[in-house]
């Protein structure tokens, strides 16, 4: 069991923190990104939160060609925080699409190296914590993921 430890971060502190450990990889790969609303601030644990961002981040990065793009946005509402991932990658197929998050789960486009832990992990991270992940994706368009993190309970 996770314990989660809430405060008050801006979504660009965040974020930044989070893709710090693939800013090498993102420049060698030639992928750039971008944050937008990241002055807007989130209630979240931040070790955890930021755990769970790297995840979805490094497998956007992974399966995005050179020259591709992450989109990072966070928006507010009176009901939830929403950090969106977005990337310019290969998507995924609809028959993946279903087991994603589901541990030890490996889509056809899996790396190698890949022990399907990583999406697993965000969301159990992100569902201790109240809130929700879910994916939209079209193969050969890319991926966006959404991290909901609800200010009270429903």
């Amino acid at each position: 069991v996770l314990e989660m430890k809430p405060t008050k971060v801006s979504g660009n502190d965040l974020i930044l923190a989070a893709i710090e450990p693939i800013l090498i990889p993102l420049e060698i790969r030639e992928i750039s990104f971008n944050i937008t609303g990241g002055h807007n601030l989130l209630y979240c644990d931040v070790h955890w939160t930021r755990e769970a961002i790297l995840n979805i981040a490094k497998n956007c990065m992974e399966h995005t060609k050179s020259g591709g793009k992450l989109e990072f946005s966070v928006n507010d509402n009176p009901l939830y925080s929403e950090i969106k991932i977005s990337d310019t990658g290969v998507g995924i197929s609809k028959e993946d699409l279903p087991h994603i998050f589901t541990r030890f789960y490996r889509g056809k486009n899996s790396s190698k190296e890949s022990v399907g832990i990583g999406l697993s992990m965000s969301k159990s991270i992100i569902r201790n914590q109240g809130g929700d992940i879910r994916v939209e994706s079209q193969v050969g368009k890319g991926s966006t993921f959404y991290i909901r993190l609800y200010k009270s309970i429903i």
